[in-house]
């Protein structure tokens, strides 16, 4: 798949939405669930391609190019229904700025219908799904959203360790502490350079995951 090579500036804005993610690591409360979603946007950006149809091309560039919040939502649903890989990433698009706005039903249908190439990307996606299921209270859905985004992340040191709070912070809701412990306990053994620069506490959140799941 022929990938757009992202200028200078759109790298220097992913690095800077990267760390600035880094140092919101202190929180693993509820918060961290949203926290995600600009590095999607990032990520849809940067690795997906707008080859497609001339209709869904020039929607996705108008769209890219609106300052106007509610006309580029308009222009990315346009688009999303042109189809091809441009639709499918203003589809992808729309349900980001759906999900800003609160209205995560509908975001998960654009969402769903985001058929993305690329792993990262696409376990962008699927991490945004379960973020909308958290919102709406279907756990179950999230959880089964997350391990989805983890699997097309294959292992990747930035994303897996933080689906794995969001998993771990659902399990503790659900009192299933059990595997609330898994998930900080795969982060303790697969991702020790996430460990080491994280500013929470992962073995401590662990530890009180394990006593607790021997209750």
């Amino acid at each position: 798949m022929e990938k757009n090579t992202p200028t200078p500036e759109q790298v220097d804005a992913s690095e800077e939405i990267l760390a600035k993610a880094r140092a919101n690591r202190k929180s693993i409360m509820w918060g961290l669930i949203t926290a995600f979603v600009i590095i999607i946007a990032v990520l849809i950006y940067m690795f997906v391609s707008q080859a497609g149809s001339r209709k869904a091309d020039e929607l996705v560039a108008k769209a890219d190019a609106e300052q106007v919040d509610s006309l580029a939502l308009g222009l990315y649903k346009n688009a999303a229904e042109a189809g091809y890989k441009s639709g499918n990433r203003a589809a992808a698009e729309a349900g980001i700025r759906l999900y800003r706005e609160g209205k995560y039903e509908e975001a998960l249908k654009y969402l769903d219908d985001a058929s993305l190439d690329d792993n990262i990307a696409a376990a962008g996606v699927y991490a945004l799904q379960g973020d909308c299921h958290v919102n709406l209270d279907q756990l179950d859905q999230a959880l089964k959203c997350y391990n989805k985004a983890i699997s097309k992340a294959d292992k990747n040191p930035e994303i897996v360790p933080f689906i794995l709070i969001k998993e771990a912070n659902i399990y503790r809701a659900q009192q299933d502490y059990a595997n609330e412990a898994k998930c900080y306990d795969t982060i303790l053994k697969d991702y020790p350079e996430y460990v080491r620069s994280s500013r929470v506490d992962i073995k401590k959140y662990y530890e009180r995951a394990a006593a607790q799941a021997q209750k």
